[in-house]
This record gives structure tokens, C-alpha cells and sequence, in this order.
């Protein structure tokens, strides 16, 4: 094999092709390919941090409804407690009403019955004899009751 001149100049030719390829085509492919490397890794990046700021927030969000949720079992607990006081109170007041009520309606049927059993012995002596009369069938004259039976009569 034989070199000559043809083979300096080819050689020399492709290093010049080789450095003008490398400045022209690959160095900004490379640019290129670096610039997008460092694209996909800063949002990769941006992306993990934001999937532990969502996860985070996630959290935060899951106990405030826990806290919140517990929160409201807590107020309806303390409103049933006073709803049931305020009933109790009411029920306790109107059983004390009604217990009055019926103390003072009781009195007043005793004085009434009293008072009926009063004019049935003040009329008893008129009564007997109508009564005597009508079984009979004649007027007779009925007088001196045992005023000790009647009382036990009437009154027990």
C-alpha cells in the first residue's frame, strides 16, 4: 500500500469534516439534549415536590375534617345534654304543676263533698220520711238519728 498525498488530504479533509460536523451539528445537539435533560429533571423535581405538598395538604385537610367532625359530635353532644336538662326541667315543673293543680282540685272536691254530705245530713230527718212514705204508703214521722252512725256512714 502505497500513501500518498490523495491519503494526507483525505485525512485531512475528514478532521476538518469531523470539526466542522462537531461545531455545527453535534455540539447543539447536545445543547439541545442537555437543555431537555435538564428540563425533564427539574420537572420531575417540581413534580415530586408537588406530589409532597399534595400529600401534605392531604393530610392537613384529613385531620381539620377529624378535628371538625369530632368538633360538631362535640356541639350536638353538649345541645342534646341541654335540650334533655331544659326537658327534664319543663316535665319536672309541669309534674309540680299538675301535682298543685290536682292538691287544690282534690280540696276542692273534699269541701264540696263536705259540703253535699253537710246538706244530706242537715235534709236526712225529710229524706227518711219521704222515702218511708213511698214504701209505706203512708206519711210517717222518722226523727232522732244516730248521729255517730251517720258520721260513719257518710265519712268512711
Amino acid at each position: 500500500m502505497e500513501f500518498n498525498g490523495t491519503f494526507l488530504v483525505t485525512i485531512i479533509s475528514f478532521l476538518v469534516f469531523v470539526f466542522l460536523m462537531n461545531k455545527i451539528l453535534y455540539e447543539p445537539i447536545n445543547k439541545i439534549v442537555a437543555q431537555r435533560q435538564s428540563f425533564v429533571d427539574d420537572n420531575l423535581r417540581s413534580a415530586d415536590e408537588n406530589r409532597k405538598k399534595a400529600d401534605e395538604i392531604s393530610t392537613q385537610k384529613d385531620e381539620k375534617i377529624k378535628a371538625a367532625g369530632s368538633e360538631a359530635k362535640n356541639l350536638y353532644s353538649k345541645a342534646v345534654d341541654g335540650f334533655k336538662t331544659q326537658k327534664d326541667d319543663i316535665v319536672n315543673s309541669a309534674r309540680i304543676e299538675a301535682g298543685e293543680e290536682l292538691s287544690r282540685e282534690y280540696d276542692n272536691l273534699k269541701n264540696l263533698s263536705n259540703e253535699a254530705k253537710n246538706a244530706l245530713k242537715g235534709r236526712m230527718n225529710e229524706l227518711a220520711n219521704d222515702i218511708s212514705e213511698k214504701i209505706l204508703g203512708y206519711r210517717s214521722e222518722v226523727e232522732g238519728f244516730d248521729d255517730e252512725a251517720v258520721n260513719r256512714i257518710l265519712y268512711n
